[in-house]
């Protein structure tokens, strides 16, 4: 991407959907990225820095020093909504000569911007979310040692992120592994529940003395519940060898013969 793209880059449908996975938009700080700004500011030598977000349509600030109450600002182009998209540093030494910025709110209002440093914030998968910014309202230059120093903690804020969505992630798979086994919980409890009750309604009809369920090796349990499955095939079972084949077999099912099947149509 390129600074002379901005807009369209503000937009980009892949670019807001990598925004959007670290769920950090609006997200209350965690001091993390305050370090950050604090130490932009420091290696700079300015009294404002910024860890900012940008958004469609805003620059959010994960982390501001010197900017007290302020949240977040405008996509006018030549700051941060141009710099976020640079290849590398994105540096205006004198925001009221640079044409870049001449026009922009922040140069031209009370803020009077003057000096604008920023590095883009890129993931590992080339998406560029925001940038570190150092601000003054003095024109100055930097180092080229503050310079990559403000590379750096870019880096880090992209580091931090894949942290953040690992974190999200982990979370987000713990969260379904207990739904899922909730789910089965009440599964396993509901196929107890109608075991407990075919058995008693079948404990009183003719059925074998011994499970037929358990293979070559056989299995002298109580037979105690007969199954069927949709093929016609029917067999009485202990209760540990019925759940196996309910949970295993999807054609099977406890058989009822109160269901009639097709013997209302063979004996009419």
């Amino acid at each position: 991407m390129s600074t002379t793209a901005d807009r369209p880059a503000l937009t980009d449908p892949a670019r807001l959907a990598a925004v959007r996975r670290y769920e950090i938009l609006d997200a209350p700080t965690d001091g993390q990225f305050d370090t950050i700004a604090a130490t932009a500011a420091a290696v700079c030598g300015t009294p404002i820095a910024t860890v900012s977000i940008v958004d469609a349509d805003r620059v959010w600030f994960a982390a501001a020093k010197g900017l007290d109450g302020v949240a977040q600002v405008g996509t006018e182009p030549g700051l941060c909504a141009s710099a976020f998209c640079a290849e590398g540093p994105y540096v205006v030494n004198d925001a009221v000569t640079d044409p870049r910025t001449l026009e922009h709110p922040l140069v031209r209002g009370e803020l009077g911007l003057r000096f604008y440093a920023a590095a883009p914030i890129v993931t590992a998968d080339g998406h560029h979310l925001g940038t570190v910014t150092a601000i003054d309202a003095m024109p100055r230059e930097l180092t080229e040692a503050q310079t990559t120093v403000l590379g750096h903690l870019a880096d880090l804020v992209a580091q931090h992120l894949e942290l953040r969505l690992a974190t999200i992630e982990a979370v987000r798979a713990e969260r379904q592994l207990r739904d899922d086994a909730e789910q089965r919980a009440a599964a396993a409890a509901e196929l107890a529940a109608r075991m407990r009750a075919a058995a008693a309604v079948q404990a009183t009809t003719p059925h074998p003395e011994r499970c037929q369920l358990g293979g070559t090796a056989g299995c002298t349990a109580p037979a105690e519940l007969k199954i069927a499955d949709s093929w016609g095939d029917s067999a009485w079972g202990c209760t540990i060898h019925v759940e196996e084949a309910i949970l295993n077999v999807r054609s099977v099912f406890i058989a009822n013969e109160e269901l009639g099947g097709l013997a209302g149509y063979l004996n009419r």
